[in-house]
């Protein structure tokens, strides 16, 4: 956090930016502020003086290092300056002022290069009094900025006025993560990225990025400190999201900067998930177990913590074959340590979260897994139905899952993406056996129940980045249960052949596991294709 910290510091500009966040800082400490001069207008040396009642602070503001011009190169300079807070502004100081600890800070977001640095200490050894007053001539540099914004737990001042409201909130309700409201931090990072202008190589860009990463950091560092690393992840899956559309829009896929920006936050997305994993590990260890509330409730836990799993899991398959393993190997022993969570999905919308699993299994051709997952839960599916008349709630909430649970819910079962991806699901990987085992429950004690699957198309591909794509966009499909298996998959590729052009920028420039991030934090769910389909 630290490095991401500085990182922005040394996007600051020296007028209205480095001189606002000086002024924020100290007047946080209780100094009360005399002066922030304005262009134009006389400033004998001193940029922003400030007081409390033991010091006077007079501060000369630069940006960036403090190299042989800067120290004394032109009529600007730090010892120009100085200079003339010595012959101009001292002697015209009130004997109230003069009482204090007067305290030059020459304060900048760089360093004093070493070859001034002699300069420098031979200039505050000469300048410890003038006339009877005692001087201190001090250097503020980008590390004393950094140490002095840790302590406060980055003091939300180093950013605009118009951001702290959200900010503030944004940190606030973070403790009560499970109603936490993720507009806060949505709003601060759409309105920053919507600024970023068309031209990469602009300091605007830079500093509008380097803001935007800097909050969304500060706020999952909060989260992460505050054992929420649930949020720290959310925050971060929203910036690179909303960060991929800004790359899209501009057309910045072939530009080095946007791609080192999207390395930056993806290294944090990979910190995040590793602490998330570590915290679920305990689960498979024997260290802890899963807390009983009721089994809605525990179905509705397990797939959450299955769905950061598989959607790190899909990322992991591009970047980190060995952690993928681990992962993966954490997810199988989840599901067979916990069965009668994983087998009766909660929601319509759980089948997000299984082929997201599936497609992990494939990758690594785990497939004696992905049947044996598909063939359990599917069969336990008809089994809640037929016996039980139960089944995953369409809308997705908590309450209407807990009402088909207990017998009292009055809602038609009418709708199912969860069967039309599981369909999906078989014809892709070719699993004859399953479709034939379960044909007569769906084209019998489910014929009146629509399987769906929704496809987008590559022209609608911007509604993917924000929400409600599922219900602005894309194309619903009816699959079809036929009465062979062949007819079947013959029908399904008829569907699918519709959309296979329809290839999204994440697939064309490498970056597939995009997919899996926004379609975990949406809810939306992702396509059924897989490399291999030998199953």
């Amino acid at each position: 956090m630290r490095l991401i910290l500085k990182e922005y510091l040394e996007t600051l500009k020296e007028k209205d930016e480095l001189d606002f966040l000086i002024c924020n800082l100290y007047e946080s400490k209780g100094y009360i502020l005399d002066s922030l001069p304005k262009t134009g207008n006389r400033q004998y040396g001193v940029d922003i003086q400030l007081h409390n009642e033991e010091e006077l602070l007079l501060f000369v503001v630069k940006q960036g290092n403090i190299n042989r011009k800067v120290w004394d190169g032109n009529v600007n300079s730090v010892r120009q300056s100085i200079g003339e807070i010595r012959d101009v502004a001292f002697p015209m100081m009130t004997s109230k002022e003069l009482e204090r600890k007067i305290r030059i800070i020459v304060a900048t977001n760089g360093v004093l290069d070493e070859t001034v640095k002699i300069n420098w200490n031979g200039f505050v050894e000469q300048n410890k009094k003038w006339g009877e007053t005692n001087i201190s001539i001090e250097f503020f540099n980008i590390d004393c900025f950094v140490k002095e914004i840790e302590q406060d737990f980055f003091n939300e001042y180093i950013f605009d006025s118009d951001l702290r409201s959200l900010l503030r909130k944004a940190l606030y309700f973070i403790d009560n993560d499970d109603d936490y409201n993720t507009i806060y931090y949505e709003t601060i990072i759409d309105n920053l990225l919507n600024q970023i202008p068309d031209t990469i190589h602009n300091r605007k860009a830079e500093k509008l990025w380097m803001t935007s990463y800097m909050i969304s950091q500060m706020i999952a560092d909060y989260a992460g400190n505050a054992g929420h690393t649930k949020l720290a992840i959310m925050v971060t899956e929203y910036l690179i999201i909303r960060y991929w559309d800004i790359i899209r829009e501009k057309g910045w896929f072939e530009k080095t900067e946007a791609v080192s920006r999207l390395v930056d936050i993806n290294k944090r997305y990979e910190y995040w998930n590793n602490i998330y994993v570590n915290n679920i590990r305990k689960f498979v260890d024997g260290t802890a177990i899963i807390p009983f509330y009721n089994i809605i409730e525990n179905r509705v836990l397990f797939y959450e913590m299955l769905g950061y799993l598989s959607a790190y899991a899909n990322y992991l398959h591009d970047v980190n074959s060995v952690k993928l393993k681990e992962v993966t190997n954490i997810m199988v022993e989840l599901i067979n340590q916990y069965p009668g969570y994983f087998y009766y999905a909660p929601y319509d919308n759980s089948i997000s979260t299984i082929i997201m699993l599936i497609r992990v299994l494939a990758d690594q051709k785990r497939y004696s897994d992905i049947k044996t997952i598909m063939d359990v839960q599917l069969g336990t599916m008809c089994s809640y139905y037929r016996i039980f008349h139960k089944y995953p709630a369409p809308s997705d909430t908590y309450k209407e899952a807990l009402e088909i649970e207990s017998g009292e819910s009055n809602l038609k079962y009418e709708t199912s993406a969860f069967l039309g991806y599981y369909l999906l699901l078989i014809a892709e990987l070719n699993n004859e056996d399953l479709y034939n085992t379960v044909y007569n429950y769906l084209n019998n004690d489910l014929k009146s129940v629509c399987k769906c699957a929704w496809f987008l198309k590559k022209e609608e591909e911007e509604y993917l980045y924000h929400k409600n794509a599922m219900f602005l966009s894309g194309e619903g499909v009816d699959i079809p249960v036929m009465d062979t298996f062949e007819r079947f998959k013959e029908r399904i590729g008829i569907i699918t052949e519709r959309y296979r052009d329809d290839i999204f920028s994440f697939q064309e420039y490498s970056f597939p596991s995009l997919e899996m991030i926004i379609c975990r934090y949406y809810s939306y769910i992702p396509k059924v294709n897989y490399k291999d389909d030998s199953v």
